[in-house]
């Protein structure tokens, strides 16, 4: 489900050097599976309120903005982290 990792690795490296254009190509990489990760989460009474492509776009937003923190000291793969913020969401999103 989630992208190969070697690729993530190579762009978190150019991320951490600043390569702005490696932060959009990351996060569009990872967009399908957060997407997926939050539809299989969400209630059938938010999915009928909310499109599960809108949460998870609130996810990348947020995960765009804590990137450089992110980089400064990983505290676990990319891919757990994403999943960490993602995970709540769509109960967030019920209230």
């Amino acid at each position: 489900m989630w992208p190969n990792s070697q690729d993530t690795q190579e762009l978190l490296e150019n991320a951490r050097g600043g390569d702005e254009a490696a932060v959009n190509r990351l996060l569009a990489r990872h967009r399908a599976a957060v997407r997926k990760m939050v539809q299989l989460r969400m209630d059938p009474v938010l999915a009928r309120r909310v499109d599960a492509s809108d949460i998870a776009q609130d996810v990348l937003v947020e995960a765009h903005r804590r990137l450089k923190q992110y980089l400064k000291n990983p505290p676990m793969p990319f891919h757990l982290w994403l999943r960490q913020m993602a995970k709540d969401r769509p109960s967030d999103a019920n209230r």
